[in-house]
């Protein structure tokens, strides 16, 4: 009975769909072709993709988990859509940290993305038209995260309404409480407080604070051997809360291999809280916050 079983498992394992950034990307056009139809039933004027020829698609090596921190966004603009038509919010899903995601993880995003949009046609009695999906070749992490960018600027036309710095403090918040599980279990003493605020603060503020965070991160990333990636092409003078919020994910994403790394392998970092009345001066203060406690951080210790 037992050797059944291990046969059982193996020819499941080997009969296992082995999922590529190819098949990941297939996806992706799809939910960017039910997007677009959605822009066209309701009458919205769109320019996503003059958007993206301006220079915001990025050239940088992405990894996985940056991709699928990019498709948490864009479940959280389908739930300002939801708001929109007067549907009830739904949680956007959580995973469990990892030293490397694989693309698998993406692609059961992507499925989850494109219910949730049915979902919405469904509720709205909108009837679509049956979609072919294309194949592709030599796709990257890149291609889908630039194809993200394109869905999440559709997204802002479709809502009519841009993230706010609502959105990008809650997601700072969430910042804060895996850094708080992180100092825990380093037995690392938080005796920082929350720096003065500064109201005149801005989204490009906000955003200066994120990149630095990224690099205390980065290297901490490579004194243990995990791969960094190189987030340079992120930075710009000119940031909108949209800009601040893309940032938080790249950071949340990376921390979850830092977490990974300590042991941390089950930890699930918090779904995000709403808060109202947050202006950029509230995100500075609590992402400078954040980055002094990362700062204590001066080594990671293996597991636990």
């Amino acid at each position: 009975m037992r050797n059944i079983l291990l046969i059982f498992l193996l020819t499941s394992a080997l009969n296992a769909k082995v999922i590529t950034p190819n098949d990941v990307y297939t996806l992706s056009v799809l939910i960017k072709e039910h997007v677009e139809f959605l822009l066209k039933h309701y009458a919205v004027k769109h320019h996503h993709d003059a958007i993206i020829e301006k220079g915001k698609i990025f050239s940088t090596k992405l990894k996985p988990r940056n991709t699928w921190q990019k498709t948490y966004e864009i479940l959280v603009k389908i739930n300002m859509l939801r708001n929109v038509h007067s549907l009830p919010r739904i949680e956007p899903v959580g995973i469990e940290a990892t030293l490397e995601l694989n693309p698998d993880m993406v692609y059961e995003m992507n499925q989850r993305i494109l219910t949730e949009l049915r979902i919405f046609e469904i509720r709205n009695n909108i009837k679509m038209p049956e979609f072919t999906l294309k194949k592709y070749d030599n796709k990257i992490p890149l291609d889908n995260y630039n194809m993200f960018i394109n869905i999440s600027s559709a997204l802002d036309e479709l809502n009519k309404r841009p993230l706010t710095p609502n959105y990008v403090y809650s997601e700072v918040m969430r910042i804060y409480d895996d850094l708080s599980i992180i100092l825990t279990t380093l037995k690392i003493q938080d005796n920082s407080i929350p720096p003065q605020r500064n109201d005149a603060a801005q989204p490009k503020d906000v955003l200066q604070i994120a990149m630095k965070f990224l690099e205390k991160i980065a290297y901490l990333q490579n004194a243990v051997g995990i791969e960094s990636v190189d987030f340079s092409e992120f930075n710009k003078k000119n940031a909108t809360p949209g800009d601040a919020y893309t940032v938080t994910g790249l950071i949340i994403s990376e921390m979850q291999t830092l977490k990974a790394y300590i042991g941390l392998t089950q930890s699930i970092t918090p779904p995000a809280t709403t808060f109202t009345n947050k202006k950029p001066a509230h995100v500075a203060q609590l992402m400078q916050w954040n980055l002094q406690r990362l700062y204590s951080i001066n080594k990671l210790k293996r597991g636990r």
